[in-house]
């Protein structure tokens, strides 16, 4: 029938096998561009979170100040109604006997004092 058919399918193999490593080669290197654009999206990315986060960072920074501030003056609020609570709730005849306790210690140390130094 046909006179060359084993150099014909020889030819038809020798194709056959040259397409397949241009698919093969092909299809490595659409793998290369996509790894490589996707690291370069990802760097991207990160770069702008990271520039995103300093800024919130310094922003947080200055909350944190704010914060401590507003923590502290609670504290100071609280210690100063609890000291107020405290003396009204204390009776006033009590309050009087203990400045006047108060005082007598004051005098009494003093006059241990002046017999100490006398001897």
């Amino acid at each position: 029938m046909f006179q060359n058919i084993d150099l014909i399918l020889l030819a038809l193999l020798h194709a056959s096998f040259v397409f397949f490593v241009l698919l093969i080669a092909i299809i490595i290197l659409f793998f290369l561009l996509l790894l490589t654009f996707s690291l370069a999206l990802l760097t991207i990315f990160l770069l702008d979170l990271y520039n995103y986060f300093s800024i919130l960072y310094e922003y947080f920074e200055i909350v944190k100040g704010d914060l401590e501030m507003g923590l502290v003056l609670i504290v100071i609020s609280i210690i100063h109604h609890g000291v107020d609570f405290f003396l009204v709730s204390k009776p006033s005849h009590k309050r009087k006997f203990d400045k006047f306790e108060v005082k007598d210690q004051q005098s009494f140390t003093s006059h241990i004092h002046v017999l100490k130094t006398i001897q």
